[in-house]
């Protein structure tokens, strides 16, 4: 069954990209009268390439599953699921094989693997997992603890020097 059906994917998976670029177009079109009229771009979006699922076949084979999950995710421009992730990669061409992950643990493996990377990977409070770059205020605050973290730290190694005689 999957193999009659994966052409027709692919073939609505072309589609959608199309189109997609069409409505890049559009709201290129809109920023640019909105820039001669003065006003601000309406669409921030129109560069980040908002195009779902691989373009190629083999888009993630040969990349470690960060790198793959680092693309898949830039590529979504969303957070996602660690299932939606897996789902992706795999019609991508990642090799799950190559990784000796069982069929039955790949999602969980993938979604370790993420949760282990906290310097790229961001796991929010609906087990979705996002780039940690799109979301500054959490960097902030991680940034802020792990300078505080170090300075009590040091304190902390510190001997105590009592007063008193001998």
């Amino acid at each position: 069954m999957k193999d009659r059906l994966a052409p027709a994917v692919e073939a609505l998976l072309e589609k959608l990209n199309e189109q997609l670029s069409a409505a890049a177009e559009t709201k290129r079109t809109i920023n640019q009268l909105c820039s001669m009229m003065g006003d601000e771009p309406m669409f921030l979006d129109v560069e980040s390439g908002n195009s779902y699922g691989p373009t190629r076949a083999d888009q993630y084979y040969g990349k470690s599953p960060t790198i793959a999950a680092e693309e898949y995710l830039n590529r979504r421009h969303q957070a996602c699921a660690a299932e939606e992730i897996h789902r992706g990669l795999e019609q991508g061409g990642f090799d799950f094989d190559a990784m000796d992950w069982k069929p039955k643990d790949r999602v969980r493996m993938l979604a370790i693997t993420l949760a282990k990377n906290p310097q790229k990977f961001h796991k929010l409070p609906n087990n979705t997992f996002g780039l940690l770059a799109w979301y500054p205020s959490v960097t902030a605050k991680r940034d802020k603890a792990e300078k505080a973290t170090p300075e009590s730290a040091s304190a902390a190694a510190q001997p105590q020097v009592e007063s008193g005689g001998k």
